[in-house]
């Protein structure tokens, strides 16, 4: 899909202030599945509402720095 593409490159230039699994892998540019996997292992934050879960875009910044900071 065309547009497709054109979407998840502006979701990385201006993500939301909260995102969903599909919206954090296309900012990060991973699977899904890796953030599923992140989240599991607890590297990443995220906030239950019943089945959904939203990461937090600056908690997610976060994680990432953190995880540098343990990865150099």
């Amino acid at each position: 899909m065309p547009g497709a593409d054109t979407d998840m490159a502006q979701l990385r230039a201006n993500p939301p202030v909260l995102m969903s699994e599909r919206e954090v892998a296309a900012f990060l540019n991973i699977c899904e599945r890796s953030v599923r996997n992140f989240t599991a292992r607890r590297l990443l934050p995220v906030i239950r509402l019943g089945r959904r879960r939203l990461y937090r875009r600056d908690a997610v910044l976060a994680a990432l720095s953190k995880l540098e900071g343990i990865h150099p």
